[in-house]
């Protein structure tokens, strides 16, 4: 039995350019602090790592991150496989290449299926991958004619797109997975993982962020401990991560106030029930539902008047339509019942861009007949 970490998509000296400067560099520095943490944790316990693509945010990166990963990977008792992807692409000149790596890391260097062979825990080990060469790989390296070696656990550690046939981002459709027979394939590429899958033998898993960037990578960060036998793997999810991202709906119908609204965030952030995270939780809450054509919901207000607790940041988009008790305008024969009769098909589309299209210009509309002036959202 061979234990490996299997982790991915890390993405160091990512820029988090939505944040002011000295919370970037912050996260920056606590994203380089949790890669060292994995790496000796899975020192302890495991045989090897996988690493499936994107452990880097791009191409070049600071000489002290770089340092900082070589010392961490030099220091774990076992080898180390990397799979450079779309994001740190081996190319001449770039990071893979800016000096030596620590003994124990291979890493894959083509666009081409290459292997490296060693023994883990007294088992025979084959580890078969590929990189990425410049931001895209049009063709999956994995061919039908594969074979895998015979008398060895054999894995596949790569950066690809199981999803997407057409992928730019090597498109490898599990049914060449299944063919060839590994025991486990370790996949870097899909921040937020579908469940792993058996395609034939092999078990197909991506590995998921360790630790979320933004509101489009929520919940919680991991990595994958997996044990391997010949024909069989498991996987135990490791969490990760030092901040966590949410994105919530609150239905505000029929609310008239940013005092209201607040609650009804507060309200919603209670009910969803979100872990604690050391390093806190970022909250983003869309609100939604009909109100009051003469109600502008102010979202820097709403966040104001929320009251939360210092562990929680909180940003509010308005995603609610101006209909709520909207029959006076309807019946109105005036020109303010008319303007809202040409934009109510609009106003309840199924199309969000749509209805916010609409709500904004509705607002927008009725206060300038009222001749009175708009103030834009924060």
């Amino acid at each position: 039995m061979i234990k490996f970490l299997h982790m991915g998509d890390m993405h160091l000296d990512s820029p988090f350019s939505g944040l002011p400067v000295q919370e970037s560099e912050k996260m920056r520095a606590l994203l380089a602090v949790l890669f060292e943490k994995i790496i000796s944790d899975a020192g302890e316990e495991c045989g090897a790592v996988l690493i499936s693509g994107d452990l880097f945010d791009q191409g070049f990166v600071s000489p002290d991150t770089l340092d900082m990963v070589k010392k961490s990977l030099g220091g774990f008792p076992g080898p180390v496989f990397i799979a450079p992807g779309n994001h740190d692409p081996y190319a001449p000149g770039s990071l893979w290449t800016a000096g030596a790596w620590p003994e124990n890391v291979f890493i894959f260097k083509t666009p081409m299926l290459e292997r490296f062979d060693c023994e883990v825990s007294g088992e025979p080990l084959t580890v078969w991958g590929w990189a990425f060469t410049s931001q895209r790989l049009d063709d999956c390296p994995l061919g039908p004619g594969f074979s895998p070696v015979p008398g060895r656990i054999n894995l596949l550690c790569a950066h690809a797109d199981t999803a997407d046939p057409i992928s730019r981002y090597c498109p490898l459709p599990l049914s060449l997975i299944e063919a060839a027979g590994f025991e486990y394939a370790a996949l870097g590429h899909i921040h937020r993982p579908p469940d792993a899958v058996k395609a034939g033998r092999t078990l197909v898993s991506y590995s998921g962020f360790p630790q979320g960037r933004g509101w489009d990578e929520p919940g919680q960060g991991r990595v994958l401990y997996v044990s391997v036998y010949p024909g069989n793997a498991e996987i135990e999810e490791i969490p990760t991560g030092f901040r966590r991202y949410e994105s919530i709906v609150s239905d505000i119908t029929g609310i008239g106030s940013d005092a209201e609204a607040a609650a009804a965030v507060a309200g919603a952030i209670e009910k969803a029930d979100i872990p604690a995270q050391p390093g806190g939780i970022s909250v983003s809450v869309t609100l939604t539902g009909a109100v009051s054509p003469s109600y502008i919901p102010d979202t820097d207000s709403i966040v104001r008047l929320a009251g939360l607790p210092s562990e929680i940041s909180l940003r509010v988009r308005d995603d609610t339509v101006p209909v709520f008790g909207g029959a006076y305008l309807e019946n109105d024969i005036s020109l303010r019942g008319e303007f809202y009769r040409i934009l109510l098909p609009k106003l309840t589309s199924d199309d969000p861009e749509t209805r916010r299209t609409a709500a904004d210009a509705l607002r927008i509309g009725l206060l300038a007949l009222d001749n009175k002036p708009f103030a834009q959202e924060g």
